[in-house]
């Protein structure tokens, strides 16, 4: 019951601490990668360049 208990805390302490606390210093460091690197970096975003309809039929 006790190690049942003991489980739950470390899960939630995981889960809201460790966890926000990994993505920051992730952040952190690639800031630090691309201010220190002399060439271009850029993340490049999905562009649709089409749109398309598809029409589909009322009747099943």
């Amino acid at each position: 019951m006790v190690l049942g208990g003991t489980i739950n805390v470390l899960v939630v302490v995981q889960m809201f601490v460790l966890g926000p606390r990994l993505i920051l210093s992730v952040r952190d460091y690639h800031a630090k990668l691309i201010a220190d690197s002399d060439t271009e970096t850029s993340m490049n975003s999905i562009v649709f360049q089409e749109h398309v309809h598809i029409s589909t039929s009322n009747t099943v």
